[in-house]
């Protein structure tokens, strides 16, 4: 693709003008690099001024804005910035005037967390701000997960409530903001006035889209009466929600032509739930720009910029710009991956984009879980420490093993200025990444970044080669990075050896063909993948597993890979254990209950192919070889058990920058 010229042009809104129309979405749990009291600090300036600095248009800040009684952000999540008085303007000024050095604007965002809030409140009792425990709502319920009592907002705390959004926004201004951001959507509180699901009231702010809108209106019309006129007002909307009962994209029009009559300048169109979150952070599974749809629905209902999220890169971008289906692009997580994605795409320096895979390992972070991480971006949120220095010796570095793990320690090896060779013994690079490309065509990215990085940086790259101890006697390194990544195990029952028994690396490799009745046997990431790729060519598939379907896998990953597994007619046995393999299916003990009482049944599931993916092994047989032979030794990735594509990228990174 060519420079991209639309995703470049600037646009004005009210007063504000971006030079780009690069917007970086906002983010909460996992990037609270503030005190706890709010307070700005370096690590949150860092983080996101490397953003400002590469190029981004507008950046979208979560704070926490509403001041008490209703300051749900502080239990929320604590630790973002804060501006829920007036002591802390200083401090968010600090962080704005950081930002606008760089030529980028930043909007704040108000939220009021509603009945989200129940989990947080229970988790984190708020001592210092007892007036949370009274957590509110649109219609108050007992909620299905903690069992905690939320509370229907009464008419005056509906006014309290609108009041402390117009004096958040007004605070927001004073601290140099460009604009204020209204969440309207998710699972906060305006997103539960919105939704017939959530809102069963029977007084005005219940009951028609209108009724149902004015909690809404009233909010933006009041924050619009502290900001003036000329201040850009941003709504975040759900559009369809993917759930019965649930917002549909009708009405969604309707709510964006009541918001616009309000006063709002911009609006941003997401999606999620939370009985669809998984809509609000599309995983790799799902289509590239999935949300794209609503958005232009509802930019083709009102005059105002609309913005578009939801799984969107550079080149998906200007083509949803060029097709006129959004007027800006929205991104969070491939601004994660990549801070300077802006500017190399301004520069045409597309292939040197770091790219995100969407594996939703960002998602990981917030309560219980610290900080958020990135697969592929080892210094997303430790922008102030990593650093990659010269080393002080050059050596000469082996590093066996093509994949991500090996491709990123030789790299960065490279950049040091170790005199670096990687061999592998296949055609092509790739590793285990190679298998999730050849069937989400998309991944093929991650690779082509990485091999790009290896050949900029000098590596000496040797394909179809494996290396033995001959070639260690030849070559004699001073230290070899082992990354020769795992091989599938299999299962000790009768007819494992059959013909029609076959590994799922293999089938989603595309090196093997199955027939049209198949059997995949383990639920995990692996075999639910295999499971899809068969089922989207129509073969009729069923798959068991030991425990539960999609154990380990994040909510979002979960969520969706049971949908497209459900909607493409996958029979999915959870709780059963294969017996044995015949000429024609599979044997299985399935648990059709929970214990204490257990009820099992003996089946027989018919199957042409049956597909393993029960798991893998290390293949780090070349570590003990070379023990005694070779000064240093750096097992990594696969080979050392920790498989993941982010404990590979993470373990080559931290060995390149320690040798």
């Amino acid at each position: 693709m060519k420079t991209p010229e639309k995703l470049f042009q600037p646009i004005k809104i009210g007063n504000m003008e971006l030079n780009n129309r690069i917007v970086m979405a906002p983010l909460g749990i996992g990037f609270t690099f503030a005190t706890e009291d709010g307070s700005v600090t370096d690590r949150f300036i860092a983080f996101y001024e490397a953003r400002a600095k590469g190029g981004v248009g507008l950046i979208q800040l979560t704070v926490a804005a509403l001041g008490r009684p209703h300051a749900t952000g502080l239990v929320f999540a604590p630790g973002m910035l804060s501006i829920i008085d007036d002591e802390h303007i200083p401090s968010a000024r600090k962080f704005v005037d950081a930002i606008h050095r760089h030529g980028t604007k930043v909007s704040f965002q108000i939220t009021h967390h509603g009945s989200a809030t129940a989990r947080a409140v229970q988790q984190r009792p708020p001592v210092e701000y007892p007036e949370l425990m009274r957590v509110v709502t649109a219609t108050g319920t007992t909620d299905p997960v903690t069992g905690f009592q939320t509370h229907s907002m009464t008419r005056e705390e509906i006014l309290d409530v609108t009041e402390a959004f117009g004096q958040a926004a007004k605070r927001g201004k004073a601290a140099g903001f460009d604009a204020v951001r209204i969440q309207g959507c998710h699972a906060y509180l305006i997103r539960q006035f919105l939704s017939p699901r959530t809102n069963k009231r029977t007084d005005e702010y219940g009951g028609s889209i209108v009724n149902r809108a004015r909690f809404a209106c009233e909010i933006v019309k009041r924050v619009r009466k502290e900001v003036g006129e000329g201040y850009p007002i941003i709504f975040r909307m759900n559009g369809d929600e993917h759930l019965e009962g649930g917002i549909t994209m009708e009405e969604a029009v309707e709510h964006a032509k009541l918001f616009v009559e309000a006063g709002v300048d911009i609006l941003d169109v997401s999606s999620g739930p939370p009985e669809t979150s998984h809509w609000q952070y599309p995983i790799m599974f799902q289509e590239s720009g999935c949300l794209v749809p609503s958005a232009a629905s509802i930019k083709k209902a009102v005059n105002v910029p609309v913005m578009a999220v939801g799984k969107i890169n550079v080149v998906h971008g200007e083509r949803i710009l060029q097709e006129g289906s959004a007027d800006l692009i929205q991104m969070g997580r491939p601004l994660m991956a990549d801070p300077d994605l802006a500017n190399k795409a301004k520069e045409g320096r597309l292939a040197d984009i770091r790219p995100c895979i969407f594996c939703g390992h960002c998602q990981a972070g917030g309560p219980g879980g610290g900080y958020a991480n990135c697969s592929v971006n080892m210094a997303m949120g430790k922008e102030l420490e990593y650093r990659i220095e010269p080393a002080e010796k050059k050596k000469t570095v082996m590093v066996i093993g093509g994949g991500p793990a090996g491709m990123e320690a030789a790299r960065t090896l490279a950049e040091r200025g170790h005199e670096t060779s990687l061999y592998e013994k296949s055609a092509k690079l790739g590793g285990q990444w190679k298998i999730v490309a050849n069937h989400l065509p998309e991944e093929q990215g991650l690779i082509d970044y990485l091999s790009t990085g290896v050949k900029k940086a000098g590596v000496n790259v040797f394909l179809n080669q494996a290396v033995t101890r001959e070639t260690i006697d030849e070559k004699k390194p001073d230290a070899v990075v082992v990354a020769t990544g795992s091989v599938p195990t299999s299962l000790d029952i009768p007819g494992i050896d059959g013909k029609n028994v076959v590994q799922a690396t293999d089938v989603l490799i595309g090196e093997v063909e199955t027939g049209q009745n198949v059997v995949v046997i383990g639920g995990r990431i692996v075999g639910l993948s295999a499971a899809l790729y068969l089922a989207d060519q129509g073969k009729n598939v069923s798959v068991i597993t030991r425990s539960d379907i999609a154990r380990g896998l994040n909510s979002n990953m979960k969520k969706t890979l049971i949908e497209f597994l459900v909607r493409d007619g996958v029979y999915l046995y959870s709780r059963a254990t294969p017996d044995s393999i015949t000429g024609n299916g599979v044997n299985i003990w399935w648990t059709t209950s929970e214990a204490p009482v257990r009820d099992n049944m003996f089946l027989f599931l018919k199957a042409d192919t049956v597909v393993l993916a029960v798991g893998a092994e290390n293949d780090n047989k070349l570590v003990s070889e070379l023990e005694g032979i070779v000064p240093e030794i750096y097992p990594v990735g696969d080979c050392t058990g920790k498989r993941s594509v982010f404990a590979a990228i993470r373990g080559g990174s931290e060995i390149g920058r320690t040798i």
